[in-house]
């Protein structure tokens, strides 16, 4: 939001009666952090021919949308790939570094390098 302004009034006893004698608090300005930019969009990736260390995920299209699941064994095969649209094709295996559950859980985020199969 632009123009947000934020005021904080101390409404207490002790602070009414502070101001009504004449101390008054300074004024504190505190600003927001400047965002992060946001990261490139991700539209080309390496394709190897092998799997190396790392998880294996697919993409496979569902109700008309791409979707993300692991393939490798030990996860939740039922819960998606939090991954870039960008690079999403029907029946493509990637090999992804490493893939993390959500602080929410039921779903993973892709972390690291990402590999097409070939």
């Amino acid at each position: 939001m632009v123009g947000l302004s934020v005021s904080v009034v101390d409404a207490s006893e002790p602070a009414i009666r502070a101001a009504e004698a004449g101390s008054v608090p300074e004024v504190v300005d505190v600003k927001a952090p400047a965002r992060l930019p946001e990261p490139a969009a991700v539209t080309e990736v390496e394709v190897v021919g092998y799997a190396s260390d790392g998880v294996i995920v697919e993409c496979v299209e569902r109700s008309g949308r791409l979707r993300v699941q692991v393939l490798s064994t030990g996860y939740h095969r039922d819960w998606s790939v939090q991954f870039p649209k960008g690079i999403r094709e029907p029946g493509a295996r990637y090999l992804v570094t490493e893939v993390r559950e959500s602080g929410r859980g039921s779903f993973y985020r892709a972390y690291g390098d990402i590999r097409r199969l070939r």
